[in-house]
């Protein structure tokens, strides 16, 4: 009888501190909400090809595109994008360089750890579908596109700074984990990205301040 009272009351003080902590972690997001916040972003690709080709060169080519910031915690956040993304590569047939452009519409969602308010870690997967391509020494594009794999899949690794204002710049690193080429050659696409963005404000979306 003892050890049921002993089990109830132990219960009963558990119960009471689950709803005080959860009660304290209401009235800390109410205090100060998190709130997603979307907006834009732009920049340039130096894009290439790893795998089984000889020397290949890279491409500045350039993306644009939206943003979505979701919360998750104070320091967790999710980012979805959705770009336009000019890729490809150089490589040299015969003596002479073939530009070659892959156009995708990619799909990036990545999880954002902000190390400080401005700073931010980044790294997931991102989901891309050809749209175009392009060779300036092929008279017929149609049977060099249908040689490229219509689904690229990726994986994004990066930082980013953001200003009070919205206004931040994001360096980030994608490395193909597909191969592009219908063929048995297995070649796979590898783009580091330079962007600029913005984050726009809605009424009283300022993020929730915290200490390191």
């Amino acid at each position: 009888m003892d050890l049921f009272l002993k089990i109830r009351q132990s219960t009963f003080t558990l119960i009471v501190l689950v709803c005080s902590l959860n009660s304290i972690n209401a009235q800390k997001l109410d205090e100060n909400p998190l709130y997603a916040r979307a907006g834009f972003k732009g920049g340039i690709n130096y894009s290439t090809i790893i795998g089984d080709v000889d020397s290949p060169k890279g491409r500045i080519r350039v993306h644009l595109g939206v943003v979505l910031e979701y919360p998750i915690s104070e320091k967790f956040y999710v980012q979805g994008e959705l770009l336009y993304s000019a890729q490809g590569y150089s490589i040299d047939v015969d003596d002479m360089e073939q530009n070659v452009s892959l156009n995708y519409l990619t799909l990036p969602i990545l999880t954002k750890l902000y190390l400080t308010q401005s700073i931010s870690l980044e790294t997931g997967p991102q989901f891309s579908l050809l749209n175009t391509v392009g060779n300036d020494d092929v008279a017929d594009n149609d049977p060099f596109f249908n040689s490229f794999n219509d689904f690229d899949f990726s994986w994004g690794i990066g930082g980013s700074y953001r200003l009070e204002s919205g206004l931040f710049f994001q360096l980030r690193y994608n490395l193909g984990f597909s191969n592009i080429n219908k063929a048995s050659i297995n070649n796979r696409n590898s783009i580091a990205q330079l962007s600029i963005g913005y984050l726009f404000k809605t009424k009283n979306n300022r993020r929730q301040l915290y200490e390191r």
